[in-house]
């Protein structure tokens, strides 16, 4: 099962996560994912951060809190042999 095929109340129980219901700014989802605002600007730069959005016209952006948590699961493993990408069965 991959991330996106989780649902968001999973995803939050699977994080402990109380969801704010809104999108993040920069500073709350590197808090939530535990980085700094530089690391996850710098993951946004190479493509390989979680998805984000910036409306147009603005210069700030905006991170959905499954597209967050999605993201983070999508690093699930069982050993450090597994693949990444596929969420190991409960």
């Amino acid at each position: 099962m991959t991330p996106d095929q989780v649902s968001f109340d999973q995803l939050c129980e699977m994080f402990s996560y109380t969801p704010k219901g809104r999108p993040l700014d920069v500073k709350e989802a590197a808090e939530l994912l535990g980085l700094s605002t530089d690391t996850l600007e710098g993951y946004r730069y190479r493509g390989v951060g979680p998805r984000y959005f910036m409306p147009n016209g603005t210069r700030r952006v905006w991170y959905a809190e499954r597209d967050l948590l999605a993201w983070l699961a999508s690093g699930l493993r069982r050993s450090t042999s597994d693949q990444p990408g596929a969420l190991a069965a409960a």
